[in-house]
């Protein structure tokens, strides 16, 4: 069955579709992963993931979809939800850009979606750049991803439940002693760790990027 990268996944409220969203989402993500161009990333030595997440984000955030996405609304996924959600360090912006392009190009071949030349365009060589500097600015996280990126700088596990529950246990310890900084974001409401923990919705792309690699064997054993 082909797939429809035009269908509905929101209701007549605007509310998402969860669990048609998330066969959207596999399915797109398969058919650029099995792709020329999905393909080609391989090649480069760069395995898809970062795909997911931007269209993930656009899904939960913007309400749209890579078939609806303007250029501004890909503006705002990469340099402001990216810096904010994402739990990536700067050094992957290149790999985030060309992952997009290569995205995008497979958006244009295979869907002909009359926005992806234009969303190309954001995908410059400076996009990279821009990003890098973005990610690398403590100001742009929010507080989930700044409770995610001082565990892991502090030498927790942050990829695991192990590692983010003990990381939790040691910042709620260190708050109640008064040896713990509480996490540096102007405005924010004092919250405790186990509140901020609730709100982690950041996708970690080693997690990303080994479900990859497991639907990549599983094909080859079919």
């Amino acid at each position: 069955m082909t797939f429809n990268i035009r269908q509905k996944i929101f209701d007549r409220d605007g509310m998402l579709l969860e669990k048609v969203a998330e066969q959207y989402k596999e399915q797109l993500s398969k058919s650029f992963f099995e792709s020329p161009e999905g393909q080609a990333l391989l090649d480069e030595g760069i395995e898809p993931g970062w795909s997911d997440m931007v269209v993930d984000l656009g899904m939960n955030y913007l309400r749209v979809t890579p078939a609806t996405m303007s250029p501004d609304n890909l503006q705002e996924i990469l340099f402001n939800l990216f810096p904010r959600k994402v739990s990536a360090e700067e050094d992957e912006a290149p790999d985030i850009i060309r992952e997009l392009q290569y995205f995008w190009k497979f958006l244009q071949r295979e869907f002909h979606l009359e926005n992806a030349a234009a969303c190309l365009k954001i995908l410059d060589d400076e996009a990279a750049n821009e990003l890098k500097e973005e990610m690398s600015n403590p100001a742009n996280f929010g507080i989930a991803k700044s409770f995610f990126m001082m565990g892991k700088d502090q030498g927790f596990d942050m990829s695991t439940e192990e590692g983010l529950q003990s990381w939790m246990e040691t910042y709620n310890a260190g708050l109640a002693a008064g040896t713990q900084p509480r996490i540096p974001l102007p405005g924010e409401q004092r919250r405790s760790a186990g509140n901020i923990r609730d709100r982690i919705k950041i996708v970690s792309p080693s997690r990303a990027r080994m479900a990859k690699a497991s639907r990549k064997k599983n094909r080859k054993k079919k």
